[in-house]
């Protein structure tokens, strides 16, 4: 487990973040083909996007949500709740770093 930075001081400061090792065969590789395969899953099958005719922005909020929600069922992540409410504010755009 990576130690986790502090939070920000103030609402709009930049959150410090951790370094993910996204090397296909890693950790990280693998739980994105778990959420991914039930995301999937989700948006094809008989509830999901294509079969409700639904919108690009509720295809996305729900296949986020089909995501998490399998990955916390599985307990392959956990919800850091202290953390979370801890902070004055989220962040909601991931920062992209360049290649």
């Amino acid at each position: 487990m990576t130690d986790k930075p502090p939070l920000p001081a103030r609402t709009f400061d930049p959150w410090p973040r951790i370094n993910v090792d996204t090397t296909e065969g890693g950790d990280f590789h693998r739980l994105n083909r778990i959420a991914g395969h039930a995301a999937t899953g989700w948006a094809l099958g008989p509830d999901g996007a294509y079969a409700q005719q639904r919108t690009l922005a509720d295809i996305v909020d729900n296949s986020v949500r089909e995501a998490l929600l399998h990955l916390l069922e599985l307990g392959l992540i956990d919800i850091d709740s202290e953390r979370m409410w801890a902070a004055s504010g989220w962040p909601t755009q991931r920062e992209r770093k360049s290649p």
